[in-house]
C-alpha cells in the first residue's frame, strides 16, 4: 500500500496542492471491509477497519470510496474511531457489477493522505422486483403460455464479466426468457408446466459472476385454474324404459385428463368414467338407473375433487320408444294447394297416443290417434306451398320417445296447366233486351276453386258466379271477361263480346221527285244512328197516293249502312198525280224508327 501527502500552500494564485509521500508520523490506511459486497440498487451500511487519524482540529472526517475503471462511488461516513470507520455506499441499479478498489482519504494538518485496498468489494447483481405479470391465471391444460412480467431491475446482462440477462424461473423451472427492458420480461412457460391445477410461482433470477451471487426477486403467484367444463352433447341422449347397461358418450369441452380427471355425474352421483380425451368422456351407465321413466341430468365435475367446477346441465330422457314409419297416403299432393280438404295418413308400428307427426323438421300438433299403426293429420296450404319432397316422421312424446329412425316421401308436385273456363250465351248479334252468359270452369288436377267475371263498366270488380246476364243500360260493344282459379290458384281466363243497342234509329227522306210517267224516278234518304250502335238497318221504302192514302210502291232494302246518304231507283209505272214518299227503318237489335220521314212525289 502506498502512502501520499498533500500540501496546500496559499499564494497570490490561490491555493496549491502539492503531493509528497507521507511522514512516517502520521498514516492512514485499510485492511479490510465488511461486508465486501452489496447489490446493485441498494444503500448498504459498511464497517472499514484500518487506521485514521482522530485528532480533534486535526484530522478531518476519512472519505471512503468504490473505484472501477472510470466508475468511482463515495460513500458516506456516518462514524469512525481510530480502527474502524462506519460507512453507507448507495448503488443505485445502473452500478456496473464486479469487483470495486476501496479508496480512503484523509485530511491531516491540511495535507490530504490517502490509501487504496484492490479489489477489496464487489457490487452484486441488483435483486429484480416483481410487481405484476400477464396474464395473473391460467387454465389448466392451456397450451404454452406467453407470460409477461413486469417489475424493475431486470439485468440486461453483458459487462465486462459477460453475464447472462435476466431469466424467469415458474415453479422452480427456467423459462425461455426475453429481455425486453430493465421493467419487463417475456417468457414462455410451456403447457407441460400448466397441467396441474393451483398455484404457481414466478421468480426472476438476475445471475451473478457465481452463484453465491444471484440475485432472486420476490415469489409472485400466478393461479393455474381448474376449467369450468362445458358440454355440448350426449350420445345417446335417451333410452328406453327398463333398458340394458350402456355407455354414454359425453361431448363438450375443458374436460380434465389424468389422475384427477373428469367425472360425469348422473342426478349429481358419480359414475364410472374414461377420460378419453379434453372433449370426449364415456361414462358407463348401470341399467338401474334407466328402470322408470323420466328424464336425468348429466353434468361433469372437473377433478375428483368434490369442489372442482362443475359443467352446465344436460338432459338424458328414459321413456317412450321410437316409432317406426312405414308408409304415407297419400304418396303425392299438388305444390300450392289451398283447399285444405288432404288428410295424410301415416302408417308405421310403436305410434303413442300423443304423438305427432312431423313434417320434414315441422311437428305437426293437429296429429290424430288412430291407433299404434296408423296417426292422422290435415295437410294445410302452408305444408305443401313449394314442389319438393317432405320427408314424413313420427314423434313419440316423452319421456323418451322421439321422433322415428326412419321417414316415408311425400312427393309435392308441381301443377303444369291453367284450368280452361268457357262462356256461353254470347253471339255477334245486336240485342235491345238483356243477354244472359253462363260461365264453365274445368281443371284436371287441382280442380276448380271457383270462377268469376266482369263486365266493366257495370260489373268493374271480380264477382264470383256462375252466370252473368248483361244488361242494357250501357250500349255498344260490351267485353265480358271470365277467369277460372284452379286450387292451386292458377288461373285460366277467357273473354266474350255482347252487342246492345236500343236505340230507334232515325229516318230522312232528302228529296222530292217530279217524274214523267214510265220514266226512271230517285229516292234519296239517310238512316242514322250513333256509331257505335248497330251499323246497318232494313229500310222500307213505299209511295202512297195523296188522295186515299193507297200505297202504289214498296221497296225493302236490307243491310242498308247507318249514318251515309243512301239511293233507290225504279220505273214509274202508276198513273200521274200527286203522291208522298216514306221512309221506315229497322236496326240490327230490331229497333223501328223513331220517327217516319216524308216527301212529295209528282207524276207528271
Amino acid at each position: 500500500m502506498r502512502k501520499r501527502i498533500i500540501f496546500l500552500f496559499t499564494c497570490a494564485l490561490g491555493l496549491l496542492l502539492l503531493t509528497a509521500p507521507a511522514a512516517l508520523a502520521f498514516g492512514v490506511n485499510i485492511t479490510s471491509i465488511d461486508p465486501t459486497s452489496a447489490r446493485a440498487n441498494s444503500t448498504a451500511g459498511f464497517t472499514v477497519y484500518g487506521s485514521f487519524g482522530t485528532t480533534p482540529l486535526v484530522d478531518q472526517v476519512p472519505q471512503f470510496q468504490l473505484i472501477q475503471g472510470g466508475t468511482t462511488i463515495t460513500g458516506t461516513t456516518t462514524s469512525y474511531v481510530a480502527s474502524k470507520a462506519s460507512v453507507t455506499f448507495a448503488l443505485p441499479g445502473s452500478t456496473p457489477l464486479g469487483a470495486y478498489d476501496v479508496r480512503v482519504t484523509q485530511v491531516h494538518n491540511l495535507l490530504t493522505y490517502w490509501n487504496l485496498l484492490p479489489g477489496a468489494f464487489t457490487v452484486l447483481a441488483p435483486a429484480p422486483i416483481i410487481s405484476s405479470t400477464n396474464p395473473t391465471s391460467v387454465v389448466a391444460g392451456s397450451s404454452d403460455l406467453t407470460l409477461t412480467v413486469y417489475g424493475s431491475y431486470f439485468t440486461s446482462g453483458g459487462g465486462l464479466l459477460h453475464l447472462p440477462s435476466a431469466r424467469v424461473y415458474f415453479n422452480g423451472a427456467a423459462c425461455a426468457t426475453t429481455f425486453n427492458s430493465t421493467t419487463v420480461l417475456t417468457a414462455v412457460v410451456p403447457a407441460s408446466a400448466l397441467t396441474v391445477p393451483g398455484m404457481a410461482a414466478v421468480i426472476v433470477l438476475n445471475p451473478g459472476f457465481f452463484v453465491s451471487s444471484d440475485a432472486w426477486s420476490n415469489s409472485y403467484p400466478l393461479t393455474i385454474t381448474v376449467p369450468t367444463p362445458t358440454l355440448s352433447s350426449l350420445s345417446p341422449s335417451s333410452a328406453v324404459v327398463g333398458g340394458a347397461s350402456f355407455d354414454m358418450g359425453v361431448t363438450g369441452t375443458n374436460f380434465m385428463t389424468g389422475s384427477s380427471h373428469a367425472v360425469v355425474r348422473w342426478n349429481g352421483v358419480d359414475l364410472v368414467t374414461t377420460p378419453d380425451s379434453a372433449t370426449h368422456l364415456t361414462a358407463a351407465v348401470p341399467a338401474s338407473l334407466i328402470a322408470a321413466a323420466g328424464s336425468a341430468t348429466i353434468t361433469v365435475r372437473n377433478g375428483t375433487d368434490l369442489s372442482a367446477p362443475v359443467s352446465n346441465a344436460l338432459s338424458f330422457s328414459i321413456g317412450n320408444v321410437v316409432p317406426t314409419v312405414v308408409s304415407v297416403s297419400p304418396t303425392s299432393v299438388w305444390a300450392g294447394y289451398v283447399k285444405d280438404d288432404i288428410t295424410l295418413l301415416v302408417n308405421g308400428t310403436d305410434f303413442l297416443s300423443g304423438a305427432h307427426v312431423m313434417l320434414g323438421t315441422t311437428e305437426k300438433g293437429t296429429t290424430s290417434f288412430v291407433s299404434v299403426t296408423q296417426l292422422s293429420v290435415p295437410l294445410l296450404a302452408a305444408d305443401i306451398a313449394s314442389p319438393g319432397t317432405i320427408s314424413v316422421g313420427v314423434k313419440n312424446p316423452a319421456p323418451g320417445g322421439g321422433t322415428s329412425a326412419t321417414t316415408q316421401p311425400l312427393a309435392v308436385v308441381a301443377e303444369t296447366s291453367d284450368p280452361i273456363i268457357g262462356i256461353t250465351g254470347a253471339d255477334s248479334a245486336w240485342h235491345n233486351s238483356p243477354v244472359t252468359l253462363a260461365f264453365a270452369g274445368s281443371d284436371s288436377q287441382s280442380g276448380v276453386q271457383s270462377v268469376q267475371y266482369r263486365c266493366p263498366p257495370a260489373v268493374s270488380s271480380w264477382t264470383t258466379g256462375a252466370t252473368y246476364t248483361v244488361p242494357v243500360t250501357t250500349q255498344g260493344t260490351l267485353t265480358v271477361y271470365a277467369q277460372a282459379t284452379d286450387w292451386c290458384n292458377r288461373v285460366g281466363s277467357a273473354s266474350a263480346t255482347v252487342k246492345i243497342d236500343t236505340t230507334d234509329p232515325a229516318t230522312d227522306a232528302l228529296n222530292a221527285v217530279r217524274v214523267k210517267r214510265n220514266k226512271n224516278a230517285t229516292l234519296r234518304f239517310r238512316i242514322t244512328e250513333p256509331a257505335d250502335l248497330s251499323p246497318r238497318a232494313q229500310v222500307v221504302l213505299k209511295v202512297k197516293a195523296v188522295k186515299g192514302g193507297k200505297v202504289v210502291k214498296t221497296k225493302t232494302l236490307s243491310g242498308v249502312a247507318m249514318n251515309a246518304q243512301q239511293s233507290y231507283s225504279f220505273k214509274v209505272t202508276f198513273k200521274k198525280g200527286a203522291y208522298k214518299w216514306y221512309v221506315y227503318a229497322t236496326d240490327l237489335a230490331g229497333n223501328p224508327q223513331a220517327n217516319i220521314d216524308t216527301a212529295a212525289f209528282t207524276v207528271k
